[in-house]
């Protein structure tokens, strides 16, 4: 690993913000990752569902989806391409686009006559209008802002941790609420995580433990019937007492290597 490479992550991660800065967040379905196999393109598409079930379509420059979701312009470009190809053994694509030939942004839709296009914008939909029915997929709330990225152009690996807390925070606040003694914890191992991602072992282990170093969770280890699980919990803010200090500074070098799947 290259000591630049070591830098703009450690840097990326100087900001795990106490909620400093603009609240921003992308959903994302575990669907449509199983599909897509692409973290990158399932974030993309998670993006455009949300303002196209807002406005009813989606007007933005590819420069603009980069800036919001923190990735670099060949990433969203090389994301709306698949994007718009039928996925393997499907006809139909998950977006569509219609051309505007006065600028330089796009118009973009989700594709209804694909099942999980619709599906995908009937669940954002319903989301937005807080309903809720048997066909609506679950949405995980990934929070952009608890990184500060200084670079744009390696940040897969600050994506899938922040999609893997996402999951992880959602399914602690639903046991909370569906449990009687208000259950606050969630119990996994690596590979059950994994499968749910459909991530190499490797990557989720190493993300599992970036995550819990830099305090986006807390977690214990048991060992379970056999199997050693992680017992995840909310973590616990620590209060500065100085008033200049909005951010906790992580020098942490993490092996990126591990992070990278064979696909984009």
């Amino acid at each position: 690993m290259t000591r630049k490479l070591k830098n703009n992550f450690s840097s990326s991660l100087n900001t795990v913000s106490d909620h400093c800065g603009k609240k921003k967040q992308v959903f994302f379905a575990l669907e449509v990752l199983a599909a897509t196999k692409s973290d990158t393109q399932t974030l993309i598409l998670g993006h455009i569902a949300y303002h196209h079930a807002k406005h009813g379509k989606f007007n933005s420059s590819a420069s603009a989806i980069a800036k919001h979701l923190s990735y670099s312009i060949n990433a969203v470009k090389n994301g709306l391409k698949k994007l718009l190809e039928p996925l393997e053994d499907e006809k139909e694509p998950l977006l569509i686009e219609s051309a505007n030939p006065s600028s330089y942004s796009r118009t973009l839709h989700l594709n209804v006559k694909h099942p999980l296009g619709y599906r995908l914008l009937q669940s954002y939909t319903q989301m937005l209008n807080k309903q809720q029915s048997s066909h609506t997929l679950r949405l995980y709330p990934v929070q952009l802002h608890l990184f500060d990225s200084k670079s744009r152009y390696d940040s897969r690996h600050q994506h899938k941790m922040l999609m893997l807390q996402a999951l992880i925070t959602s399914k602690i606040k639903a046991g909370k609420i569906a449990t009687r003694n208000k259950r606050d914890t969630y119990q996994q191992s690596i590979s059950q995580l994994a499968s749910k991602l459909g991530w190499a072992y490797m990557t989720v282990k190493a993300l599992v433990e970036t995550m819990l170093e830099v305090g986006l969770l807390s977690a214990v280890k048991e060992k379970i019937k056999h199997v050693c699980k992680f017992v995840f919990r909310f973590k616990h803010p620590v209060k500065v007492k100085s008033k200049k200090a909005h951010s906790v500074q992580l020098p942490i070098s993490a092996p990126i290597e591990r992070y990278r799947d064979p696909v984009i």
